[in-house]
């Protein structure tokens, strides 16, 4: 009997965790208005600017528990990624049947943020790229919006959507790196090298 009234009370407060936590609507989708992700003027592939970003697209959420203006201080949430065109899609984790949205929007789907609670403010980031991850080496176009506070939902309270909240942003190519960098480094190797056998 107190063993089953221990497990009874355990399970109470577990579910009491679950239900209040933090949740995000994740997704630029909420009605045929909302506006897309683009491709921007310049510095993208041939024939594409201005357009919205198509189904080899994928979007990922960035969070931090707070407020911050230090993008390094947020951490992407991989199981977030979303294909455009997609409500987390087949091509990706957490797949449902595709949403059939169009070109230039992903999701939405509620996505639960661990150690948060409803009404809790926390800071956003949206990335956008073309491979299996923003920072992929392999990822040839990508873009990511501002950073932006969220007041979560959750528990009863529905969470709200990103509709005005998240800044509207581009993606474009992945610059190359630098020769100048990496000239720079060959230099500082020579020298390491020198200094060295000396």
């Amino acid at each position: 009997m107190k063993k089953s009234l221990v497990l009874g009370i355990l399970g109470v407060a577990a579910a009491t965790v679950a239900y209040g936590q933090g949740t995000v609507q994740f997704g630029n989708y909420y009605s045929s208005t909302a506006p897309t992700i683009n491709y921007a003027a310049s510095n993208v592939p041939i024939g594409k600017a201005g357009l919205a970003v198509g189904g080899n697209f994928a979007a990922e959420l960035a969070w931090f528990n707070g407020t911050t203006s230090d993008s390094t201080q947020l951490t992407a949430l991989p199981g977030t990624i979303t294909g455009f065109g997609e409500v987390f899609g087949p091509a990706y984790p957490n797949a449902t049947p595709d949403g059939g949205l169009g070109a230039g929007w992903w999701g939405p789907s509620t996505v639960a943020l661990t150690g948060t609670a409803a009404n809790q403010v926390v800071t956003l980031e949206v990335l956008v790229f073309n491979g299996t991850s923003f920072a992929d080496p392999t990822t040839t176009v990508n873009g990511h919006s501002t950073l932006f506070q969220y007041s979560l939902g959750g528990g009863v309270v529905s969470p709200p959507s990103f509709n005005g909240l998240m800044p509207n942003f581009t993606v474009q190519n992945v610059p190359e790196p630098s020769l100048f960098a990496l000239a720079g480094l060959g230099a500082a190797g020579l020298m390491a090298l020198r200094r060295k056998k000396a």
